[in-house]
């Protein structure tokens, strides 16, 4: 009686379609994944710019102040105009950024406590004060898709004339957009970058 099975060359078929097949479909996921991830970048940048109008809404002031001092004296993050929020003590996406002071860099800070904080005691009393914290604004903050953390410029809402904004440093993990842009001119996001305009 013959035995039933495959012959080599039937078998060489089946792992040649299955090669070809492979070839075709790994481009196609691979290129859907890094859409999903810019998709979610992009609406993460835009939560929290919604997030940070919120909150100067509801307090009068952007949450970029430390202390009642800092608002008092219009200084961001804890001290210095040219502050950031948010960058990754773990990474630094920020090196090499354009067009900013590296030492001004607040690698410890979270975005999300700046965030969801009453620093400045703006009234929470109840009666519906005209001015008052409500938070939490956001929910907690991961990383972007690529491992870095959020970032806003925090020195260009204490008042600075350019634009302030929300960044991701996109794919290549660093910031490419000139962080100093004058409100008077297009805003212009640099590279991969992606980012939410705030004002």
């Amino acid at each position: 009686m013959k035995s039933k099975g495959f012959t080599l060359i039937e078998l060489a078929v089946v792992l040649a379609i299955i090669a070809i097949l492979a070839a075709i479909l790994t481009p196609m996921v691979t290129n859907y994944l890094d859409q999903s991830r810019v998709a979610r970048a992009q609406a993460d940048t835009r939560t929290i710019a919604d997030a940070i109008r919120l909150y100067q809404r509801d307090t009068g002031q952007w949450p970029v102040y430390a202390s009642p001092s800092d608002l008092t004296s219009n200084s961001c993050c804890g001290g210095g105009s040219n502050s950031l929020i948010g960058s990754s003590a773990g990474s630094n996406p920020i090196a090499g950024a354009f067009n900013w002071n590296i030492g001004s860099v607040l690698a410890g800070s979270s975005l999300e406590t700046y965030l969801n904080s009453n620093f400045t005691n703006v009234s929470t009393t109840t009666g519906f004060p005209k001015k008052g914290f409500r938070g939490p604004y956001v929910a907690g903050l991961d990383s972007d898709p690529w491992g870095n953390r959020y970032i806003l410029t925090g020195g260009n809402l204490a008042g600075t004339t350019d634009h302030a904004f929300v960044i991701s440093a996109g794919p290549n993990g660093a910031v490419d957009t000139n962080l100093t842009q004058n409100l008077t001119t297009p805003f212009t996001p640099g590279s991969d970058d992606i980012v939410g305009v705030i004002r």
